[in-house]
């Protein structure tokens, strides 16, 4: 996603636009609200004509915004490359024992088993759910319980990581432990939504997995506790006390 911010905002000014952060965090919410639905080329051309207006460009800037616009994005949402680490950390956690991985995305498939290949970690996943084999999308719950049948896995014993806050909240609709990534463009949306960790990066998974065993644990103790016991402000705050980066 900040591949996709980057060039969009080198686009802008080209075409003369003055970007605060202000109409920074907009953009922000626009590529959002693009992400989380079917999006189909018109619904692009209309994210692109809102950001024109966000930016108070004339229709005409708009315009040539729309057109300059779309198929740079285009380019940069199929070159951009993973954060650093990540593809390793894909490997790293692989070839852990009991351990399986699967992908939610709201790409095509298509599109996702392509960049999955040029990646190289297409094998490493388990099950893939794309927007292709569901009918709503994150923050709906529909997709993350998919992924937990597809890998036989309770979904209480799944764990969702995502650098979205819909990936937040379409955790916690499913019932699987949420870790926010506080980094890209939506890192002060993941934190506010409080997920259940919070992580620098999806490069820090492996050596993360520690405290996110610990914290399935202690879900799994409040579930198993009375609930005279769980009524105590006190025990509610020890066991799910939300863990930040270190």
């Amino acid at each position: 996603m900040i591949p996709l911010k980057e060039t969009f905002l080198t686009l802008s000014r080209m075409v003369g636009a003055k970007i605060d952060e202000e109409m920074q965090r907009k953009i922000g919410g626009e590529l959002r609200y693009i992400m989380t639905g079917r999006a189909t080329r018109l619904a692009e051309f209309g994210f692109i004509w809102r950001i024109g207006k966000i930016l108070r460009l004339p229709w005409y800037r708009r315009l040539l915004l729309t057109l300059i616009a779309y198929p740079a994005l285009k380019r940069a949402a199929r070159r951009a490359p993973p954060v650093k680490g990540v593809v390793e950390a894909i490997i790293n956690l692989k070839e852990r024992p009991n351990m399986r991985l699967g992908l939610v995305t709201s790409r095509s498939r298509r599109d996702t088993i392509h960049k999955l290949k040029i990646l190289g970690v297409l094998q490493h996943f388990d099950a893939i759910v794309t927007r292709d084999d569901v009918k709503t999308f994150k923050p709906s719950p529909e997709q993350v319980r998919l992924a937990s049948r597809m890998l036989h896995v309770p979904v209480e014993s799944c764990v969702l990581v995502g650098d979205m806050p819909t990936d937040v909240f379409a955790a916690r609709e499913a019932g699987v432990l949420a870790v926010g990534v506080a980094t890209g463009i939506f890192h002060e949306e993941v934190r506010s939504s409080n997920p259940d960790l919070i992580i620098a990066s999806a490069a820090d998974l492996p050596k993360s997995l520690s405290k996110i065993c610990d914290r399935l644990r202690r879900i799994d103790k409040v579930r198993q506790a009375p609930e005279s016991l769980f009524e105590s402000t006190a025990f509610r705050k020890s066991i799910l006390k939300r863990d930040e980066p270190e």
